[in-house]
């Protein structure tokens, strides 16, 4: 008998699957798409049902899949297509481009059928799971676990989904490729008949230098591209809503001159000012926020650098923006959002998200010394300052800001708005940003 259709979602937090009851909309599209290479690929199998985004209306394309969100998937994916999940595997079979010789490697044998997997009691997908390894889709390591919370590698992800077409070849429409792709770094690995078989039907891809990087985690886009490919989908174009042309997020002031004296602190300062924005860390003050911070000694990679309170002369007093979105993140929704071009950075303002940047303070051009971190010797930008962007319009191009450095008048708010001619280059200096969404 089979069973009732489930629409397996990508999104799994500490409470179990998200499921997608309703096709996306304009509306609904995760703004993190809209710069994404796998924008179409994503909303296509959101219009299907397949996946979801996350209540924060992003999607989060670049993190990993753990092996429990895959087998959602791939469940989802095979309730799609009709597969009855509860007859035994077919094997063999006629079916276009996939011959018997093709397939016979990959049959599962009997003693791989019997689920012996004793560490589900946690996993919301334990009943997906044990079905798929039932029926000879999911793969024993000796252990006798099957590791739900572990990222997915790509080779993993091959593997799954190759079983998917030889146990059910009737199934997928797949057609070989006249001139597959080679990849150079599969030879030896356990699924590397699996890649060779979905690169020949054009399932799986590398990634442009040659190689598929079999153990690398797979990202939530990377999977859907696959999932897409299985499934056969034709590609729907993403009806993105227009965005607002003029956004003022109301902001909270703080101040990391009065009255907490925290000269260099403007990196946390701007961080704090946007999650208040956001609604989170209501009740936190700038020093907590500044005594909970990581720090370290000379590397800004690893946190803020010497003391918030204290300016020096030998040590580059900043963090950057990986630690510091990553503490961020214990208050609510902050990312890297580093590397961005303007463009992003601007359509990220007027969705409502402010954004802290690093520039340069009082807007000077830049100037460098050099400082040790961690015993080598870096050229780094000596005149370094971090505002939140927390507004912009499109008309006068010109971007609202809350600078923490409020040094000139520090019993007021310093908010201004500054030309984009100004903001622009420095920004693209380093292209150093944390959003908080």
């Amino acid at each position: 008998m089979k069973r009732s259709r489930v629409c397996a979602a990508l999104l799994c937090g500490a409470f179990g699957a998200a499921l997608l009851t309703t096709p996306a909309s304009a509306s609904t599209l995760p703004n993190d798409l809209r710069h994404h290479w796998a924008q179409a690929q994503i909303y296509t199998l959101m219009e299907h049902g397949l996946i979801t985004g996350y209540p924060d209306h992003t999607f989060r394309p670049d993190q990993t899949v753990t092996r429990q969100e895959a087998v959602g998937l791939v469940y989802g994916l095979l309730e799609e297509m009709g597969v009855d999940l509860d007859t035994t595997p077919q094997v063999g079979g006629a079916q276009t481009g996939i011959s018997s010789d093709d397939t016979q490697d990959f049959l599962p044998s009997q003693d791989e059928l019997s689920p012996v997997y004793a560490d589900l009691d946690n996993s919301w997908a334990k009943d997906k799971i044990l079905c798929l390894e039932s029926n000879g889709i999911l793969s024993q390591d000796g252990t006798g676990l099957f590791h739900p919370f572990q990222d997915m590698t790509r080779g993993e992800a091959a593997q799954i989904l190759w079983n998917c077409v030889t146990t059910w070849p009737d199934t997928f429409s797949l057609t070989p490729l006249e001139n597959p792709p080679i990849v150079y770094d599969t030879g030896g690995h356990p699924n590397s008949k699996a890649i060779f078989y979905l690169l020949k039907f054009g399932v799986v891809a590398g990634r442009g230098d040659g190689g598929y990087y079999p153990d690398d985690p797979i990202s939530r886009a990377e999977f859907s591209i696959l999932l897409l490919n299985l499934a056969g989908y034709a590609v729907d174009e993403v009806p993105f809503e227009p965005l607002p042309t003029y956004t003022v997020i109301p902001t909270p002031y703080i101040s990391q001159v009065y009255p907490s004296g925290a000269w260099v602190g403007c990196e946390p300062t701007s961080l704090l000012m946007g999650l208040k924005a956001k609604g989170y860390a209501q009740n936190v003050t700038l020093d907590d926020f500044l005594y909970a911070m990581p720090k370290t000694e000379s590397n800004p990679a690893k946190g803020f650098v010497g003391s918030p309170y204290v300016p020096s002369e030998t040590l580059r007093t900043t963090i950057y923006p990986a630690p510091l979105a990553e503490y961020g993140r214990q208050y609510g929704n902050v990312k890297d959002f580093s590397g961005k071009s303007v463009e992003e950075l601007r359509e990220e303002v007027l969705l409502g998200n402010p954004v802290v940047i690093y520039v340069t303070l009082y807007w000077k051009q830049p100037y460098y010394r050099n400082f040790n971190i961690e015993g080598t010797t870096q050229s780094l930008l000596r005149n370094n300052h971090a505002v939140l962007v927390c507004g912009y319009d499109s008309s006068t191009q010109q971007y609202y800001i809350a600078d923490p450095y409020n040094i000139n008048d520090r019993y007021h708010d310093y908010f201004y708005w500054i030309s984009a001619d100004i903001l622009d280059p420095l920004y693209m200096v380093r292209q150093h940003a944390v959003a908080i969404e």
